[in-house]
């Protein structure tokens, strides 16, 4: 390249990267501000679009603290495919039952903002990893009971089209709360569609609990169906490479479909 020139180009304008809006306070408790973080695709000029939502709802690191930015590159590559993306903080209390009321209140608040935030507010979904995941799974199962709702239920009624259950705990260790096979087993209602990712190298889910666990889900007339990624561990890229993609985008368009 020629040095002291003049170079003028002709470029496309459109929008060719997600958006990424940071620190976004859905509720305030305890004393304190609750955020997420929303990745939304990007929008072409005159184009108005609602996108279908992903809540993903983090695992906690050694010091309990919600890993809120781990899997951020890999949410950015689902936005890239047309959904919107939230990653959602929670309490890190010894109350379970007051981290899935967080997640509720991160649901509800994306969804009074649809509109503002170009979401689809009728299809969205749970997308749980390590204690996220056991955190997703009883968000679904109590989403319409009150006492793991710090909102009105009846007023503003939750319906999650599906859960993406990834390296999901058993237990909520290191709280206490009983096993998820067990409160599956007191719950009776029809679940949406569940698939569940699991990685043999840290032996999360082993053969006989993931059996008991399909078979318990499957026997409410619930869809579920479980991924397993051999030598793949909680922190592995597997689960995010292309060809598990399409897999996991064949779920979601599945789950977001009108039955």
């Amino acid at each position: 390249m020629e040095q002291n020139s003049i170079i003028n180009f002709n470029e496309p304008l459109v929008p060719r990267y997600p958006k990424i809006q940071t620190n976004l306070v859905y509720a305030f408790k305890d004393g304190c501000s609750l955020t997420l973080n929303l990745i939304t695709p990007p929008i072409p000029p005159n184009v108005k679009t609602h996108f279908p939502l992903l809540i993903y709802v983090p695992d906690i690191d050694e010091h309990n603290m919600v890993k809120i930015d781990e899997r951020f590159a890999q949410m950015l590559e689902i936005a890239k495919r047309g959904y919107a993306v939230a990653l959602v903080s929670y309490r890190t209390t010894a109350d379970v039952t007051a981290m899935v009321k967080d997640i509720h209140s991160a649901t509800r608040f994306l969804l009074d903002h649809a509109f503002k935030y170009d979401l689809d507010p009728y299809r969205y979904l749970l997308f749980g990893e390590g204690l996220g995941g056991y955190l997703s799974s009883l968000s679904i199962l109590d989403q319409g009971q009150q006492r793991s709702n710090d909102e009105d239920v009846r007023r503003s009624p939750l319906r999650y089209k599906g859960g993406l259950l990834l390296e999901t705990s058993l237990t909520p260790h290191p709280f206490s709360g009983p096993f998820l096979s067990e409160l599956l087993l007191q719950n009776s209602q029809k679940l949406p569609p569940i698939l569940i990712l699991n990685g043999t190298a840290d032996h999360t889910l082993t053969d006989k609990q993931a059996t008991e666990l399909l078979t318990t889900i499957q026997a409410r007339g619930s869809e579920v169906s479980l991924f397993n990624f051999e030598g793949a561990t909680l922190s592995s890229d597997a689960f995010f490479t292309p060809y598990s993609l399409d897999f996991l985008f064949e779920f979601i368009k599945h789950s977001f479909t009108k039955k």
